[in-house]
């Protein structure tokens, strides 16, 4: 199996932007504009709760990239320090065998 932290870590970053740029949509604000547009009306009163039900929705959006962010950093630093611990480890063996590397 092969690992290509750097992209892991690529990605953790792109998952770190993408998070804030979801964060910072305001999509709630275009509703709240259309409900103000339509002031006393049964659909305005149906959809009053609508924009607090957005923003929560987007702000556990964006948290749940941020935390697919942080795994994947986390999963290439796990993958990066393996690959040097097995790579030590090998060393030793073939120094006790007396190997050439």
């Amino acid at each position: 199996m092969s690992v290509d932290v750097d992209a892991l870590v690529a990605l953790s970053a792109e998952l770190g932007v993408a998070a804030e740029r979801v964060g910072r949509s305001g999509p709630e604000t275009a509703v709240t504009d259309a409900l103000a547009a339509m002031p006393g009306s049964d659909t305005a009163a149906v959809l009053a709760p609508l924009p607090d039900a957005v923003a929560r929705a987007v702000a556990e959006t964006a948290g749940r990239i941020r935390s697919m962010a942080g795994a994947t950093a986390r999963s290439a630093v796990a993958y990066a320090d393996t690959d040097a611990a097995v790579a030590r480890k090998l060393s030793r063996q073939l120094d006790r065998l007396g190997g050439d590397r």
